[in-house]
C-alpha cells in the first residue's frame, strides 16, 4: 500500500497522489491508509515538482514524440496541458520510469521493516 502511494506521488497529477493511490490500493485491495501515508510523502518534496515534473518531460520525450516543451517554472499543472496532451503523456511515461525504480526500493523497505517490527512484536507477546 505504501509504495502504492509512492508510486501516485510521482505522477503530474498534483495535488492529488493520497486520492489516487488510496483509490489504486482500494481497487487492488490493499492497504488503503499505508497508499494515503505514501502520498502524503511527497509534501517533503513540493519544492522539487518543478525540477521533478521538467525530468519526467524530458525522460518521457525519450519515448514519445512532443510539440510543445514546458519550462521549469511551470509548476502548475493546467500551465503545462495548456502546451498539449502530448507534453502530458511525455510527462506521463517519464513519470512511470521515474517512480519504478523508488517504488520497488520502498516497497522493499517497507517490507522489511513490517516483518521486523511484526517479529519484535511476535517475541514480545511471547515473552509476556
Amino acid at each position: 500500500g505504501f509504495s502504492i502511494g509512492i508510486a501516485a506521488s510521482f505522477l503530474p497529477l498534483n495535488p492529488s497522489p493520497i486520492f489516487v493511490g488510496s483509490v489504486v490500493a482500494w481497487l487492488l485491495k490493499r492497504n488503503v491508509i499505508a497508499a494515503a501515508a505514501g502520498g502524503t510523502t511527497a509534501i517533503l518534496y513540493t519544492p522539487l515538482v518543478p525540477l521533478m515534473w521538467l525530468a519526467e518531460y524530458r525522460l518521457g520525450k525519450l519515448i514519445l514524440p512532443v510539440q510543445g516543451a514546458p519550462t521549469l517554472d511551470q509548476a502548475r499543472l493546467w500551465e503545462v496541458l495548456q502546451k498539449g496532451w502530448d507534453v502530458y503523456a511525455a510527462m506521463f511515461v517519464g513519470s512511470i520510469i521515474m517512480a519504478a525504480p523508488v517504488t520497488l526500493l520502498t516497497y522493499f523497505v517497507v517490507k522489511r521493516l513490517a516483518e521486523k517490527w511484526a517479529r519484535q512484536k511476535g517475541e514480545l507477546q511471547h515473552s509476556e
